[in-house]
């Protein structure tokens, strides 16, 4: 165990011993040259020596950056240019090349006994042991320009350096212009990503739209207006009156990422669900952002985002991207257990698109959301057990009342959903909530044990195959079983 941390502390941090080591090596030569040697007999021979190969390492590099920019800009985006040639890296590294070439050309315009020619000769001497000390790590440095994993954080941290000046107000339009250029780099890098089937691009790209989206929520509020109420950005299509609500209500910013966001969706296939499944937690959390910055018109525009992902579901007929999508709308009503008219307008949503589903019938769907429910009544009553409480009796109990109806074709996950959520609750010690449940549904012992005991013969926790859920929905946990054969005993 130790040696593999050793090994991957050396892993780490070997660029960086590498360079170390290189400078190290080139002081060392530097000063036993300044003690045991002279200008004397560096400058007859020494001076060309060092000009050649100034030169030469110079055409090496300029050939590595124009190699290795066309090349990324070619598989990724053209913008990515500009990004590159104005990196600190390269312009510093060439800075050192014109400074040694300039000095060289400058000495000999001088005398040879003139005091510049003496200082000119150290100059370049230092300059020269610096870039035979410096060319393996520099040139290691330009070639990480390929990697997604190195150059998507440079363009995440570009966008939001103009987020601090757009909020001061300072010089508006050039970082405003900046940050939404920024953006639609981005966009494209995930766009040429999902064409290209690179998962780990796509997820570097969202995660940077997801950095930029909770930045731009973050710079909100009535002292960073000035920027929002200048000179708007919309993604083409978008009608006037849509135009003219995200001015009125200063949200364009985040309406304009967020329609980035679906574009990446929109060209998602079957396999490509965990895609999807990130971009959704995203988008929970910085729904979470826009809540904690009381900010109703981003919040609504979430909240449209998420039905846009569920009706494309619906049309793609995707059962497993309905799955996914429904358990992360139940993390987005979680966000919203303060705020009650909140809440229930989402939950409105979402039994929307589930009874579109039966329409359809894609049934699973449906059975989805009935199970998610139960899951929103416990993980509200571990926060609030009141709102859980109305929770059932404003949706979970009658979306349940008819999947357990004599006529209906949803009974056996109507009766598995109402038992778990029941006997979860008391497990959890949420009395209010299995009170809720039990007045409701259970006041019937012998369908109550009946229920109970079909449910105990399959209790298995795992799913029977593989997926994005992983467990059973309607499993009791071990707290809740023990209870639950409790009672079927005292028969």
């Amino acid at each position: 165990m130790a040696q593999g941390r050793i090994t991957s502390i050396w892993n780490g941090h070997r660029p960086a011993v590498v360079t170390a080591g290189c400078f190290l090596a080139a002081a060392i030569l530097g000063m036993l040259t300044a003690h045991h040697g002279g200008i004397q007999e560096f400058e007859p021979l020494g001076f060309a020596t060092a000009s050649r190969t100034l030169n030469s390492i110079m055409a090496v590099v300029m050939t590595s950056i124009a190699l290795i920019l066309p090349l990324t800009s070619n598989l990724y985006t053209p913008r990515l240019v500009k990004l590159y040639v104005t990196h600190p890296l390269i312009v510093g590294g060439l800075s050192v090349f014109i400074v040694g070439n300039l000095l060289v050309m400058a000495l000999h315009f001088f005398p040879a006994g003139h005091a510049f020619v003496r200082f000119g000769i150290w100059a370049v001497a230092f300059i020269y042991l610096v870039v035979l000390a410096g060319i393996l790590p520099y040139l290691f440095g330009i070639s990480r320009f390929l990697r997604p994993s190195y150059f998507m954080p440079m363009l995440s941290r570009k966008g939001l350096r103009s987020l601090p000046e757009l909020a001061l107000g300072r010089h508006i339009e050039t970082n405003k212009d900046n940050l939404f250029e920024t953006i639609d780099v981005v966009t494209n890098v995930a766009l040429t990503g999902m064409a290209r089937g690179d998962r780990q691009l796509v997820l570097l790209a969202l995660k940077s739209l997801h950095s930029l989206l909770a930045g731009i929520i973050s710079c909100g509020g009535q002292e960073t207006s000035a920027w929002r109420a200048s000179r708007p950005w919309f993604v083409p299509g978008l009608a006037k009156e849509g135009q003219d609500y995200l001015i009125r209500e200063e949200v364009w910013p985040e309406a304009y990422v967020l329609a980035q966001i679906l574009k990446v969706a929109e060209m998602a296939t079957r396999r490509q669900h965990e895609l999807l499944s990130e971009m959704a937690a995203q988008l929970v959390d910085t729904a979470r952002l826009a809540c904690e910055a009381a900010s109703e018109p981003v919040i609504e525009l979430h909240v449209m985002t998420f039905n846009t992902l569920l009706r494309e579901a619906l049309d793609e007929r995707d059962l497993r991207r309905f799955q996914n999508l429904s358990y992360h709308f139940r993390l987005l009503v979680e966000t919203f257990h303060r705020a009650p008219d909140r809440m229930h307008k989402a939950l409105h949503h979402l039994m929307h698109y589930a009874r579109l589903a039966v329409k359809e019938g894609l049934h699973f769907a449906y059975e989805t959301v009935l199970y998610d429910l139960g899951e929103l009544v416990l993980s509200i009553g571990r926060k609030d057990e009141e709102r859980a409480v109305e929770l059932i009796q404003a949706w979970s109990g009658p979306v349940w009342q008819e999947a357990i109806a004599q006529d209906s074709t949803m009974k056996k996950v109507g009766w598995r959903t109402i038992l778990r959520t029941h006997w979860e609750a008391r497990s959890m010690g949420l009395k209010e909530v299995a009170d809720a449940i039990f007045w409701r549904f259970l006041t019937d012992e012998a369908i109550h044990r009946e229920q109970l005991e079909l449910l105990l013969e399959e209790n298995r926790e795992l799913h029977y195959e593989f997926n994005d859920r992983l467990m059973r929905f309607a499993h009791l946990s071990p707290a809740a079983e023990a209870e639950a054969q409790a009672f079927l005993e005292q028969w």
